[in-house]
């Protein structure tokens, strides 16, 4: 339970960084290979590739156990989501070394908004799923 309290926490930050922050993305990111790399790991995830998903995570990730904690809450969504249909929107903002994606996907029986924080090494250091 501690882990997943850390691991709520970790994404709510990367929430309120998305929500306060106008700041550009850092010349130290490409706009579409963080695109591109987000609907990777959307596409692991669906596939649920979760180790592949940890081997490219910060390491406070992995010591929070993004893998466990990623199966524990994404299999029940994509229960009532049903298979993966496209990508809807995509918006990119960053803040400092930072970058974040905001991506919502449409499935069969409805959508998903994806947070998935970066940093510069495109090192996983945040995801959340709403």
């Amino acid at each position: 339970m501690k882990k997943l309290r850390l691991f709520l926490v970790m994404a709510l930050s990367c929430l309120i960084l998305v929500g306060c922050s106008t700041n550009k993305l850092s010349d130290a990111f490409d706009e579409e290979e963080l695109k591109t790399t987000t609907q990777n790991i959307i596409q692991m995830l669906c596939n649920g590739e979760y180790d592949k998903i940890e081997e490219i995570s910060g390491q406070e990730l992995i010591d929070a156990g993004v893998t466990a904690k990623l199966k524990e809450v994404w299999e029940p969504i994509e229960k009532n989501l049903g298979e993966f249909d496209s990508y809807e929107k995509e918006a990119v903002v960053g803040k400092d070394n930072q970058a974040t994606v905001v991506n919502l996907a449409k499935f069969k029986n409805g959508k998903a908004q994806f947070t998935i924080s970066y940093n510069e090494d495109m090192k996983l250091t945040g995801f959340y799923i709403k």
